[in-house]
């Protein structure tokens, strides 16, 4: 243990070494940035970060204890500059920075900390992921500047589990539910206007503890559909866009002002084969299928070549990745070879292979919102066809499909499982029907079972890389799936946009910068509204800018179907939720069902006079004020939000806002309350 203690320690200094020679964000100051996503959020706060997508838009507006260097995949400090163990490593303390300070000026001390894990653990909160808390008994304060967190076991991912991205306490109590509407951060940028499912318009934080971050502004505009982002980007509307399919990029690589970012993505694809149905249970049996079915054929035919062959449940990307494992490879004369040792021929002359008087017909299930595994499923089917076995194929709607797994009705399915940095794959592979919840298949080897468990505990790192090397070995050579695809995750950028290292992330996007010479001109940036059914209805985005949606636009057709949530999510954020590590049941989350929401559109606006008492001092800012429109139209109420600190504008503003009437907010066609938020500028 005082070994131990002692490395820990030596970690502790490398973490000092590290805070206090962090390099300052280079880059050309200026520019404007603008981004293409279709990760939606509703709202942006890190008390309630989005179960189904990307939640990197965070990290532009929040800091957390510590972060993962991209380069090395170590854990380096962010608002904590060092941290240490107890000596019988179950408890944490972490020492922030005291440089560090929320928008409003006020500082990030112990206490925010401890305010936002006590909302995490509040049940009106509903935090999605509360299932990464519930090995930590207590959060305390040492002093303002240091926190400290025991746990209730020792266990691997101490430090992923208390690293808390701490929301401001002063700011959280005074717009309570509107905090995720405009939150108040600490991070390299600004949020200065947001529209849920429309766009987010960020401003640099020329305050931030690093240094001021090069662009000025980051506008992030959210696409319902990959097609039209795609449209935008290639006729120059956008700089950079994410996750897109490996289509669309070799479609833009022919153009050579663009950049494609292709590496390796934390998910595997496969088919999971029912080991409790007849002649599945028997291991030759699947090794058959797997050696006639071409992955080579679905990597470069559905994935463009842009991924590598999955070689086990974890995907190349990870840490803990065995490189060693050798292929099971093609070979559809070896695959009929085995199945004839194993007794099955067409007797009967119809090229379906029988035995015991039955042809072997498979039935085989994936989602339907995935054009990629429909084109899978086609292939595979195509494939065993060639071996001599009929396939019924299903394409189901997510909700039928994740009923499809639960009651067992399926041969095989196509999927795909994610693997984040914390390992825990008790979920997905354990034996125990409790703790193995989404183990659809059936699989029960005692030997994964005990891997797993000391993996997850183990301390060391490199130990419990060779445990995991172990697991993924002995789950590829069971063959309870077919690995089929660990694919890229691939983004693209114009040339024009420098400072990117590691690959193209949301999370890295303020350290990017571009040339003066090569920015576009300058224009004002609109966030239009959620679309209306009207056509060519004004849509109040600030006091100067409005939209206006043509009929052209909305009779746009969608070459795919929109962005959905796929199965895997789904069984992902209903195990996050879980507070304990038994589960009681196995229950799917329904895919998200959202209301038509129209929101409040001024009618009339009144602009504030600049006071006489500002114009004797050139006092010149902006005022955010939110209002409360009533379901009549009318502002029921009006209170200052953000301000440069005049009182007399302040007043001016808030009168005039009082005089703002709107068409009213509507949900599913029932007027209703929303709050707006009315940017005024004063200015001599």
């Amino acid at each position: 243990m005082k070994k131990l203690f002692s490395i820990l320690i030596v970690l502790l200094m490398g973490c000092i070494m590290c805070a206090k020679n962090e390099a300052k964000i280079e880059g050309e100051p200026g520019g404007r940035l603008v981004i293409g996503t279709t990760d939606f959020v509703s709202e942006i706060s890190p008390l309630k970060p989005n179960v189904f997508a990307s939640n990197e838009l965070l990290d532009l507006l929040f800091l957390r204890l510590h972060r993962v260097d991209p380069a090395t995949g170590k854990m380096v400090p962010e608002l904590a500059v060092s941290w240490e163990f107890s000596e019988d490593l179950s408890s944490i303390t972490y020492y922030l920075r005291k440089d560090v300070k929320w928008w409003d000026g006020k500082p990030v001390t112990a206490d925010d900390i401890i305010f936002t894990y006590k909302k995490m653990k509040d049940p009106k909160t509903a935090y999605p992921n509360i299932a990464s808390l519930r090995f930590i008994k207590k959060v305390e304060k040492v002093n303002d500047y240091a926190v400290r967190f025991t746990f209730s076991k020792v266990y691997a991912d101490l430090l992923t589990d208390s690293n808390i991205m701490p929301v401001a306490r002063s700011a959280y109590k005074k717009l309570g539910a509107d905090f995720g509407q405009m939150p108040v951060g600490n991070g390299p940028y600004k949020l200065k206007e947001f529209v849920p499912g429309s766009g987010a318009l960020l401003v640099v934080n020329k305050e931030f503890y690093r240094g001021r971050p090069p662009l000025d502004e980051i506008y992030i505009r959210f696409y319902s559909n990959s097609d039209d982002m795609i449209s935008d980007f290639s006729n120059g509307t956008l700089d950079l866009v994410l996750n897109i399919d490996p289509g669309a990029a070799k479609e833009l690589e022919k153009n050579k002002n663009i950049r494609i970012d292709s590496r390796p993505g934390n998910s595997y694809t496969f088919i999971g084969w029912n080991l409790r149905n007849g002649h599945l249970r028997d291991k030759e049996v699947r090794k058959a299928l797997s050696l006639a079915i071409n992955e080579k054929m679905i990597l470069n035919e559905v994935f463009k070549g842009m991924g590598k062959l999955s070689l086990g449940p974890l995907p190349p990307s990870s840490w803990a990745y065995n490189s060693n494992i050798k292929p099971l490879g093609y070979d559809l004369k070896k695959a009929q070879a085995i199945l004839a040792k194993k007794g099955f021929e067409d007797r009967n002359r119809n090229k379906i292979l029988d035995k015991d008087r039955k042809d072997f017909i498979l039935n085989l299930i994936t989602n339907v919102e995935s054009p990629e595994r429909v084109k899978m499923l086609r292939l595979v089917a195509d494939d065993l066809k060639k071996l001599g076995i009929k396939v019924k194929a299903r394409a189901l709607d997510t909700r039928s499909f994740i009923k499809a797994l639960i009651k067992g009705d399926f041969d095989g399915y196509i999927m795909a499982w994610s693997v984040d940095n914390k390992i825990d794959p008790t979920v997905s592979w354990s034996s125990d029907p409790k703790k193995g919840r989404y183990n659809f298949i059936g699989y029960k080897n005692p030997k994964v079972d005990t891997l797993i468990n000391l993996a997850s505990s183990m301390l060391d790192r490199k130990k419990a890389k060779k445990l995991w090397g172990e697991f993924q070995r002995i789950v590829y050579q069971d063959i309870p799936y077919t690995f089929l695809v660990a694919p890229d995750r691939i983004s693209a950028t114009y040339k024009r946009v420098r400072g990117i290292k590691g690959g193209i992330s949301l999370s890295r996007v303020y350290t990017y910068w571009i040339p003066k010479n090569e920015r576009r001109v300058a224009v004002a940036v609109n966030i239009p509204a959620k679309k209306e059914k009207k056509p060519t209805e004004e849509v109040i985005v600030s006091k100067t800018e409005t939209v206006k949606e043509t009929p052209e636009e909305k009779a746009k057709s969608l070459k795919k179907p929109p962005v959905t949530v796929t199965p895997e999510k789904l069984l992902a954020a209903a195990a996050k939720k879980e507070t304990t590590a038994v589960a009681k049941e196995v229950a799917p989350i329904p895919p998200p069902k959202p209301s038509v929401i129209t929101r409040a559109k001024p009618i009339k606006k009144v602009q504030p006079r600049y006071p006489e008492a500002a114009k004797s001092i050139a006092a010149q800012g902006r005022v955010v004020v939110r209002v409360l429109v009533g379901k009549d139209g009318k502002v029921k109420k009006a209170e200052v939000i953000k301000s440069f600190g005049n009182p007399a504008c302040e007043e001016a503003a808030i009168a005039a806002a009082k005089k703002w009437v709107f068409k009213p907010a509507t949900k599913d066609g029932v007027p209703f309350e929303q709050r707006i938020y009315i940017p005024f500028d004063f200015k001599p």
